[in-house]
């Protein structure tokens, strides 16, 4: 085996172990929510939900160890498989993976474009608001650079004088 073979090999083992991890994290979250559903939760619904949740962390249980198990080749295999069974499936569940993905990594920025931007705006809101004409008011509006959007001020021109 060559060591770009090797170097690849080792890259989709970490992959897998990552991903079966994070399941596993997923998992306990799920069983906590449950055992927490069942403790505290009155009524039939409760009962339900907590186990649907069971049945949820069980089938996730049984992806990890699915994941940690086989070798990857063998998991290409099974999902191309798949793949041919259910098109539709496999599909939908890569834009669902896609999409959570997305959201996942949007949160991620806003919650750091966020911390960026408080201090962004408190050191454009001491600044002064001079402009040439002192009776304008000042309007903002978004700007969006490099991933950080930060709060910019304008001078608005006041309305046209009838009168005049």
């Amino acid at each position: 085996m060559s060591q770009v073979q090797q170097q690849a090999n080792s890259q989709i083992n970490r992959q897998k172990e990552t991903a079966a991890s994070e399941l596993s994290t997923v998992v306990n979250a799920v069983r906590r929510f449950g055992e927490t559903l069942n403790n505290e939760g009155h009524g039939p619904i409760a009962r339900f939900a907590a186990q649907y949740g069971d049945k949820a962390a069980n089938s996730l249980d049984r992806a990890a160890r699915y994941l940690r198990e086989q070798d990857p080749k063998q998991l290409l295999n099974d999902v191309q498989n798949f793949g041919r069974r259910q098109p539709a499936l496999l599909i939908g569940g890569a834009f669902l993976l896609g999409f959570a993905g997305a959201r996942i990594i949007k949160s991620s920025m806003d919650a750091v474009g966020s911390s960026m931007n408080t201090g962004a705006q408190n050191s454009m809101n001491t600044g002064a608001r001079s402009s040439a004409n002192p009776g304008a008011q000042q309007q903002s509006f978004n700007t969006n650079v490099s991933g950080v959007q930060q709060t910019a001020q304008r001078p608005v021109p006041p309305p046209p004088n009838p009168g005049l």
